[in-house]
């Protein structure tokens, strides 16, 4: 080809050169794209692979904070105890240890100093929750708890109707939930719980009969309140109002009589019987009951007869006539006191008396004459029956002390509890003795201090339809007897506590002061949740 043909024909192939260069770019444009689009989805997918890991593993620590906080929750309602209140601060929230100042926290979590006032408690908590697995989960998960006391009030014991009583306590439960790997997973759960629990004495008398006269205010007397943790009863420690009383049946007032607090009853209506009050006395208001009072028997019996346990209680201790004056030597659990003898203000004019002290257990049918005097301690004290013959007087050194009355065989069909002359019960608290110096008012030994029983201290438990009777001197004391007859028929002397009978009778004088403090011995009930929440650490 001559170089002319050549010349004509460059410019075709320069045109193929540069097209093909155009190509090439384009397809490694294209391949950039495709790859980068190739790396988008690939990182996506691994993404969306490590965003599902994550969230399996978040619920996984998750459930494993939960079931720390519900094990938590089971600790403290099978394994733990409620302490005494004088360890602790309650006027501060969080409860505060009343040596050290610190919150009180029981802890099984690295980094939390425990700061519980006994140390066997932590111990058991640490021992029982510290770093502890989740077992059949396929995984090694596991979690660390705390729980922090809130708030606490406090509760007698009730062990007659199958309660623990204690304290009534709110905790914070912080549980965080531990699933290692190569994304460590933790997440804490923070629960609240409150124990519940329901007062036994709600009321300064409530009956459980139906009948006519089911509650009986024959005499010049009347209810109102005051606080025993307050100190003893008096202008300044009471009040003319929360002396409140119920029945299933009707309500009598006599002409002298005042309520001062509410009548409730299934029927309200004032009338002659049957209405629900039949009065000439004075009350301050009335609430409609929507269903009948209803208590259950003590000592976890489900019929009548019942009695303490062991069942049968032991025939040749509940069928003994027992005299402690005459006979305390021969009285197993009595001792005669030393010195022997005390100087006692007993109806105006000092008089000397015997001193004795028996120990909890089972008993006879225990006397106690002249005006001597009983010291009991706390524990529970198993009787069939109780008779004062005159003056004699039961004190109350510490508490509870609880008087289970069997009221079997000897004197069953009339009265298990017989309290005449000037004999009283739990009159002055700390171990002092005496009885009142003239009717109306209440004294304890020579120096005529203020009446101090305490009636939580002082529980007198019967399940039988016999009658308790309280005369002469003031008493303090929560009764429980829902088949029962209780009555007070001595001078204007007072009873200070609560009465739950069948029916009662006021036939005397004598008023009838409702401790507000008995709202504090209830039947302790189960935990439940008041707050719940959770957060991704």
């Amino acid at each position: 080809m001559n170089a002319r043909a050549r010349i004509a024909m460059s410019p075709n192939r320069y045109s193929r050169n540069r097209q093909s260069g155009v190509a090439l770019l384009f397809a490694l444009l294209t391949l950039l794209v495709l790859s980068t689009l190739a790396a988008a989805l690939i990182f996506a997918t691994e993404a969306e692979n490590w965003s599902s890991s994550n969230y399996q593993r978040m619920l996984q620590a998750r459930y494993a904070a939960e079931a720390g906080a519900q094990n938590t929750l089971n600790w403290l309602v099978y394994n733990y105890s409620a302490p005494t209140m004088s360890a602790y601060d309650t006027t501060k929230y969080p409860v505060q240890d009343a040596a050290t100042h610190n919150t009180v926290i029981l802890s099984a979590m690295t980094g939390v100093t425990a700061n519980y006032p006994d140390a066997t408690v932590q111990t058991a908590f640490s021992a029982a929750l510290k770093d502890a697995s989740v077992p059949g989960v396929g995984i090694p998960a596991s979690y660390e708890v705390t729980a922090t006391l809130l708030n606490m009030t406090p509760g007698g014991a009730v062990s007659w109707l199958g309660g623990t009583g204690g304290a009534i306590q709110t905790w914070q439960i912080t549980s965080q939930g531990n699933v290692p790997g190569i994304r460590n997973a933790q997440v804490q759960v923070v629960m609240n719980i409150q124990r519940t629990g329901t007062p036994v004495f709600s009321y300064a008398v409530a009956a459980t009969s139906s009948a006519c006269k089911a509650i009986n205010f024959a005499g010049t007397d009347y209810t109102d309140s005051y606080n025993s943790s307050n100190g003893p009863y008096s202008v300044t420690n009471s009040q003319a109002s929360g002396g409140n009383i119920a029945a299933n049946g009707n309500v009598t007032l006599g002409s002298s009589a005042a309520i001062k607090g509410t009548i409730s009853a299934p029927n309200i209506t004032a009338g002659a019987c049957p209405a629900g009050i039949t009065s000439s006395g004075t009350y301050s208001g009335t609430s409609r009951l929507s269903a009948n009072l209803t208590f259950p028997l003590p000592w976890g019996c489900s019929t009548t007869p019942c009695y303490p346990p062991p069942v049968p209680p032991a025939t040749t201790l509940l069928t003994t006539a027992q005299d402690v004056s005459t006979s305390c030597s021969s009285v197993s659990g009595c001792t005669k006191n030393s010195p022997a003898t005390a100087t006692i203000f007993d109806n105006g004019r000092s008089t000397t008396v015997n001193v004795f002290t028996l120990t909890p257990g089972d008993y006879g049918n225990l006397q106690i004459d002249n005006a001597d005097v009983v010291h009991l301690s706390a524990g529970t004290y198993d009787l069939n029956s109780l008779n004062f013959a005159k003056d004699g007087q039961i004190v109350v050194d510490s508490g509870p002390v609880v008087l289970n009355v069997a009221g079997q065989g000897y004197d069953d069909e009339s009265t298990v509890v017989n309290a005449g002359g000037l004999s009283g019960w739990n009159l002055c608290s700390g171990g002092i003795t005496g009885n009142p110096a003239a009717y109306g008012a209440a004294t304890c030994g020579s120096s005529q201090t203020a009446f101090s029983g305490i009636p939580a201290n002082l529980q007198i438990v019967y399940a039988g339809a016999a009658t308790i009777s309280s005369t002469g001197a003031p008493v303090a004391s929560a009764i429980y007897a829902p088949n029962a007859l209780v009555e007070t028929t001595g001078a204007a002397v007072g009873m200070y506590g609560s009465i739950i009978s069948n029916t009662f009778l006021e036939g005397s004088k004598a008023p009838v002061h409702y401790d507000n403090a008995l709202a504090n011995v209830m039947v302790a009930g189960p935990y439940y949740s008041t707050s719940f929440s959770w957060s991704k650490f």
